[in-house]
């Protein structure tokens, strides 16, 4: 019913881009892209890092200018807009990572750059609380966000309702919202879904980015591909599917996105038992063993990414034994790196790169002490350690010099993997080894996690997307409200397996 509500009124034209190119120091970022958005729509944008999604939405929303192109709000032509303007026309944008001030409450957050305004220049505090409960109303989110709430104070999922809430208080009637569920765990995804949907039945347009390809078919009318740059097709959502997607995206077929089991477990390389950890994990014991990906699944807050990060140092181990090829294992994360055990952390920005520094400098930083000669230095074995691991990771553009905050999601991952690798870990821990980049991307690093297991290191893979899980795991643990709910064979995989044991609910009989 709502989608056909949705094309009833979508005959409106709200946004279209008419040949859109950009280009960066001779290099075509966006090349003839025509795109357009209809009121009552969610069009999807896909495309693989680098394809040229970020600037055209920088060009929408008037971050960058367009070196040729038109662009079309209702019945005007602009040949490029400015951010003020843009939102003077009704245009919004909610970001990957939020742009909230945490100190501030939530109602002053949503009105910071329209306040309602009382006498004598005045902001009308009891307006802006009573507008605020209105929008949140509007989103369904009345009952569990209050306005007078710190932001700080709120989760991850309510603060991105803040956000959408923040642009609609401009009165915007086109929403870009990208990436919007790289950030929130599984349980708030069905709101913010339900608010995405709410917002199409009132006429907005949406333009929706998103890597999870099962988002774009779940929520989207249409679907727009870019590919190097260019626009490769416009498709009801209907009429395509996954896997003609993947091929649009990446330039060839995905049939075997995973790499063949074809390894045999060895010997035991971490042993836990009975871990008790920081009040959120309970006696959880578990085996890891050489050669083989050890899967962790389990709903947001479930306690699989405690674990992960206990494993290495980074928690308060209550009780419980954690052994590391025959030795208790070591309470500090440099410690666990020395002795060959690391974490590929879950936000690569916050905690695996620093962003303002080269590649170069982010791949020698955990590993300075291998590339010394005499006590010193030397930068010829630097060099050549570090050109080695950017060809054998396939990070792209290759010169060593770029800084991190300027490459896609799926290289910055691939810069945190290789200055892990070069620690020459025995046990690899990662946690959300995807989360956020394309499927080309994801494909190269679910190769490089079973290249490692083949060479006889063991990995522990925390990740919140079930078809990972299933195509790269050889066991599968299953968390649940801080405990271990139960361990799946290969033989007893299924995603219905998994979430019985994820929710605690029983099997039907069927």
């Amino acid at each position: 019913m709502e989608k056909a509500n949705s094309q009833a009124i979508s005959s409106q034209t709200l946004l279209s881009l008419h040949d859109i190119s950009k280009t960066f120091g001779g290099i075509h970022a966006l090349s003839g892209v025509s795109f357009d958005l209809r009121a009552g729509e969610i069009h999807a944008l896909v495309g693989e890092n680098g394809a040229g999604k970020s600037t055209l939405i920088k060009i929408i929303t008037g971050a960058y200018t367009p070196d040729r192109g038109t662009i079309d709000i209702g019945e005007t032509e602009y040949q490029s807009l400015s951010p003020e303007l843009a939102r003077h026309l009704g245009i919004g944008v909610v970001y990957q990572e939020f742009n909230l001030l945490p100190e501030l409450s939530v109602a002053e957050n949503i009105f910071l750059q329209a306040p309602p305004m009382g006498r004598f220049g005045l902001i009308n505090t009891r307006a802006r609380a009573r507008n605020a409960r209105q929008m949140l109303e509007r989103l369904g989110a009345q009952a569990s966000i209050d306005p007078d709430r710190l932001v700080k104070d709120l989760t991850v999922g309510e603060q991105q309702i803040v956000e959408i809430a923040k642009a609609l208080a401009t009165n915007a009637n086109i929403l870009i919202l990208d990436e919007p569920s790289a950030v929130l765990p599984s349980r708030d995804l069905d709101r913010l879904f339900n608010v995405i949907r709410t917002l199409r039945a009132e006429g907005h347009g949406i333009i929706y980015i998103s890597h999870r390809l099962n988002e774009i078919f779940e929520l989207a009318d249409r679907v727009t591909v870019l590919k190097d740059g260019q626009a490769v097709t416009t498709r009801e959502v209907a009429q395509t599917n996954d896997s003609e997607l993947v091929r649009l995206m990446v330039g060839r077929s995905l049939t075997d996105m995973y790499p063949p089991h074809d390894n045999q477990p060895g010997e035991v390389v971490l042993e836990v038992a009975d871990l008790s950890v920081d009040g959120n994990v309970y006696a959880v014991s578990f085996q890891v063993r050489a050669g083989e990906v050890l899967g962790m699944a389990g709903l947001g807050g479930s306690g699989r990414t405690t674990v992960c990060r206990a494993l290495v140092g980074l928690g308060n181990i209550h009780s419980g034994q954690v052994t590391y090829r025959g030795k208790p294992a070591q309470k500090s994360p440099a410690a666990a790196a020395k002795a060959g055990m690391v974490l590929i952390p879950e936000d690569r920005k916050a905690h695996g790169l620093v962003l303002n520094q080269s590649m170069h400098f982010n791949l020698t930083l955990p590993n300075l002490s291998r590339f010394q000669k005499f006590g010193l230095l030397s930068p010829r074995i630097e060099n050549q350690v570090v050109g080695d691991a950017i060809n054998s990771n396939q990070i792209r553009p290759s010169n060593p010099m770029l800084t991190a905050e300027n490459l896609s999601g799926g290289n910055q991952q691939k810069i945190v993997v290789g200055k892990w690798l070069l620690a020459d870990p025995k046990l690899v821990i990662f946690d959300e080894p995807t989360r956020g980049i394309d499927v080309g991307a994801k494909a190269e690093i679910y190769v490089r996690i079973r290249d490692l297991t083949r060479k006889g290191m063991a990995v522990i893979m925390s990740s919140s997307e079930l078809p990972e899980l299933l195509g790269m795991s050889d066991r599968i643990l299953v968390f649940h409200e801080g405990r271990l709910a139960g361990t799946l064979e290969r033989s007893e995989f299924s995603e219905e397996a998994i979430m019985h044991l994820a929710t605690a609910t029983e099997k039907s009989a069927a």
